[in-house]
């Protein structure tokens, strides 16, 4: 890879970032349980997860997660933030386990970036998730098992982010298929 390309992608890696950020300061409310938020911003990480591959989406997924941090710190110690902001955001980047390659159809490629939303969301909250388990097991009220609380608090504000990223997603895979297609 060429200076020029790698340069290339971490200007497009930091405008990700600052778009995710721009996007995490629009959110919905609802009935979350105690707290989350739906919101797009995963949305620019999976784009660029998809265009740049797994490596580059994770680095950015990563530096977003501290950039989410310095926008509404909660620290617990380092595991709670690692699992939190590092870890979740990091794992966004697993979007580009869905490949898509440039002649591709339209319903293959919608397909395929439906499929590393997916994956993408579903790999953040499993991090968010075991993070409630380990460090928010005093929230649980009196009876309730700690694993069903998790679930509970974190699928009620991730499922609907998830379902929000994903018609996101595959608008733009409808309208704009060749912003999704692989670069490197």
């Amino acid at each position: 890879m060429s200076q020029r390309e790698r340069t290339l992608i971490l200007v497009e890696g930091a405008l990700v970032v600052a778009l995710g950020a721009l996007l995490n300061l629009v959110k919905f409310s609802g009935p979350w349980a105690a707290g989350g938020s739906v919101s797009l911003e995963m949305v620019p990480i999976i784009v660029f997860s998809l265009r740049r591959g797994m490596a580059w989406g994770m680095f950015a997924g990563f530096v977003y997660g501290i950039v989410n941090f310095i926008m509404g710190p909660y620290f617990m110690n380092i595991i709670q933030f690692l699992l939190d902001y590092g870890l979740a955001f990091l794992l966004v980047g697993t979007a580009a386990i869905a490949r898509i390659k440039a002649d591709e159809t339209k319903a293959k490629t919608m397909f395929m970036a439906g499929l590393g939303t997916v994956v993408a969301g579903v790999m953040r909250f499993l991090s968010h998730y075991v993070s409630g388990i380990v460090f928010y097991a005093s929230n649980a009220p009196h009876g309730q098992p700690v694993a069903l609380y998790s679930l509970i608090y974190n699928g009620t504000y991730m499922g609907p982010s998830v379902v929000a990223d994903l018609i996101v997603i595959l608008i733009l895979a409808a309208i704009m298929p060749n912003m999704l297609t692989r670069r490197s």
